[in-house]
């Protein structure tokens, strides 16, 4: 007898969820800067402990963020509108060591906020990416008032976008970045080191790699096929200073 592959779906991501990363991370590499993009509330915002930049035009911030931050900038602005009138070194005396991209859920604004943030970056920083692994297609639906597949969810309400894209954009135009995936519930958690700032291959490409995977679907591509070619680690090493260790150093 034969049996059927699910398709349309693949195993729920069961690591440690990303707020808990990001405080290991904030903890154990302590980097001397950060930059969010997507606060919302502040949960992962309040991880970090050194100067801060935050972006985000609809951040609805009802906690104490500040803990011992020497200071903290918070900008209600989209993503693109803060790197056209500001520039993060200046703000921060330093460049990045840490960032955090988690604004809007399509793959082109995601690709600008990584240009823009890796150019004000060192090679050794980290740009981590939310919500790149999405678990079925309802999640990785590009419109997220779409909930004709939300009968086939289990994680009803919830949204990635299409920002899965993007990955495959940074693997096709900058084979020498060094991404690495973590099975962070619930929709994953992308790590990019060996940063170049200097780069301007994406830049010079983005308007066709954005053209030529626009009309890229997920279920045309392969839900399977994505999550086999992520090589899937376990979040379990970010909080692990040994394990964490090979993949990131500040």
């Amino acid at each position: 007898m034969s049996t059927t592959v699910d398709e349309t779906t693949v195993p729920l991501l069961t690591g440690p969820r990303h707020e808990l990363v990001l405080t290991a991370l904030h903890r154990i590499l302590k980097p001397r800067t950060y930059l969010e993009i997507g606060i919302e509330r502040g949960d992962t915002l309040r991880a970090a402990q050194c100067a801060t930049i935050a972006i985000d035009p609809v951040f609805t911030v009802d906690q104490s963020i500040i803990g011992s931050k020497p200071e903290c900038l918070l900008y209600r602005m989209p993503s693109d509108r803060f790197f056209e009138l500001h520039d993060p070194v200046t703000l921060l005396g330093d460049r990045i060591d840490m960032a955090f991209l988690d604004g809007l859920h399509l793959y082109e604004f995601l690709l600008r906020d990584f240009i823009n943030v890796e150019r004000s970056c060192r090679k050794n920083s980290l740009i981590l990416l939310h919500d790149c692994v999405p678990t079925d297609f309802y999640l990785a639906r590009r419109l997220r008032q779409d909930e004709s597949l939300r009968p086939n969810t289990r994680i009803p309400g919830g949204w990635c976008g299409d920002v899965w894209k993007t990955l495959l954009i940074l693997r096709q135009y900058r084979p020498d970045l060094r991404i690495e995936c973590f099975d962070a519930a619930l929709t994953g958690l992308v790590v990019v080191t060996n940063l170049d700032p200097k780069s301007e291959v994406l830049s010079a490409k983005y308007v066709e790699a954005v053209e030529s995977f626009a009309k890229l679907d997920l279920r045309d591509y392969g839900l399977r096929r994505y999550h086999d070619e992520l090589n899937m680690l376990d979040a379990r090493t970010l909080i692990d200073p040994t394990q964490l260790a090979r993949y990131a150093w500040l």
